[in-house]
């Protein structure tokens, strides 16, 4: 696991704010039970005197104290401790003190009295967000060009890599999904490597095949009308680098044939050239097609394709790599906050559902523009990325997903639990049918606003 520059965060020091004993005690022993460092705090006064002497990662502070009410010590909990969730504890029932504390910057609020268990899961999903905010300044402070993702997967990918970066003269075949990252990968590659050249990539399939051929080969003054100069081609101004050739199954056959013998000798001839000219590099090759298929349909010639694929590295759809989503999504979020200016710094637990559940047709690519969309067209005030900051297609696609599931999806359990599961997959359908809109939500489950946020804290669905 990488070390983060916030590592002091991720020690996970909880406080508990509350004047009643027996139950600040009990969070207290379940927490260091779990492995957390935790702290009981009985007054605002006992608080400010811990403000800025320790960092907590969470704090669950209850609304009425001995000497104050929890909600205004609120804004100088965030102010020194920017990053910290602060979990509202009521007894009192008060949606609108609930409303205002979350818009404030408040994580998530417990109506009192409520189970363990209820505090437990909480706390792990608190923790889940810290770590993957974390991970996103991590993967920010590193640098543009790398695979994105602590999957086994993309670690697996990752460590191929690095065992192959060393050596020269390599010929790599990236497979993959469009928008999955072959040309990050391609760039990771390169820059392992420690080349003295340059990476130059050429899409095959954007350049008509009249010009293709001059692009990568270059051509001799004289080679045709026009051509009044010498110009060098791609593969010659990639000498010393990396030569990425995206979609090279959209390559015409007729430079296949070419393609191969300069793979087969290292040398090549510019058009119009009788001088043989010889080159060091490494070559990466990108394609999203089923290329074997091709081979068949003689679309693509055997031997350059058994030739290309002498490394052969496949990256897996999004769609294959749940671990990844989340972290890809803060990451994303966090980058674009900074870049556009925005304030908004994480997902509520709705959202997330939708973005563990959705397809993912157009992979990282997609996933990436969503989030840049979704804070371009974002008030700069609000904090938190919400279901009615999704498009509306997406939301449409996760209803249907959820609709669609078969009778046996909930498994074997206690009725209980089963029911639990019903009543939290119809909570999701109805936000996302109503567009995030609790009022609405409310309105077609035929219960109360401040039921619905009683059962949506309890799924942990805000």
């Amino acid at each position: 696991m990488p070390i983060f520059t916030q590592r002091r965060y991720l020690e996970m020091n909880i406080w508990i704010v509350d004047d009643e004993v027996n139950l600040a005690n009990g969070l207290k022993r379940a927490f260091e039970k779990s492995g957390y460092s935790a702290k009981t705090v009985k007054t605002i006064s006992e608080l400010h005197q811990l403000l800025g002497a320790e960092i907590p990662a969470l704090i669950f502070l209850d609304q009425r104290l001995p000497d104050g009410n929890g909600t205004d010590v609120l804004p100088a909990i965030l102010k020194q401790y920017p990053r910290c969730k602060v979990i509202l504890m009521t007894a009192f029932g008060d949606s609108r003190l609930v409303v205002k504390a979350i818009q404030e910057g408040a994580y998530n609020y417990l109506d009192k009295p409520f189970p363990l268990d209820a505090a437990k899961n909480m706390v792990e999903r608190a923790i889940e967000s810290i770590r993957f905010r974390n991970q996103a300044e991590f993967l920010l402070s590193e640098g543009p060009n790398r695979l994105l993702g602590t999957s086994n997967e993309m670690n697996k990918i990752r460590e191929t890599i690095m065992k192959i970066a060393p050596h020269q003269n390599i010929t790599v075949l990236l497979r993959g999904e469009s928008g999955t990252g072959k040309e990050v990968a391609a760039r990771m590659i390169h820059n392992a490597s420690g080349s003295k050249g340059d990476f130059v990539a050429l899409n095959c399939s954007a350049i008509p095949e009249s010009l293709l051929e001059s692009e990568l080969f270059g051509y001799h003054k004289g080679a045709y009308t026009g051509a009044d100069t010498d110009k060098q081609g791609l593969i010659e101004i990639a000498d010393k680098g990396t030569l990425f050739l995206d979609e090279i199954g959209d390559m015409p056959l007729s430079l296949q044939s070419k393609l191969f013998r300069f793979l087969d000798q290292r040398s090549f001839r510019p058009l119009g050239s009788t001088k043989e000219k010889n080159v060091s590099l490494n070559l990466i090759c990108a394609t999203c097609i089923d290329i074997e298929k091709h081979v068949k349909e003689e679309k693509f010639r055997k031997d350059l394709f058994f030739r290309i694929s002498v490394i052969p590295i496949t990256i897996p759809p999004l769609r294959e790599r749940d671990k990844d989503v989340l972290e890809l999504a803060s990451f994303y979020l966090a980058e674009f906050s900074k870049r556009l200016g925005k304030s908004a710094n994480t997902f509520t637990e709705d959202v997330k559902d939708v973005f563990m559940t959705y397809h993912w047709p157009g992979n990282v690519r997609e996933l990436r523009n969503l989030i840049e969309r979704i804070l371009i067209l974002k008030d700069n005030s609000d904090n938190l990325v919400r279901l009615a900051d999704l498009p509306p297609e997406m939301l449409e696609i996760q209803q249907q997903s959820i609709a669609g599931l078969p009778s046996g999806h909930f498994g074997h359990g206690s009725l209980p639990h089963t029911m639990d599961m019903i009543e939290r997959e119809m909570i999701v359908s109805a936000l996302a049918k109503c567009m995030g809109s609790r009022t609405q939500t409310a309105a077609v489950l035929g219960i109360s606003r401040f039921s619905l946020l009683r059962r949506m804290q309890r799924h942990g669905l805000e």
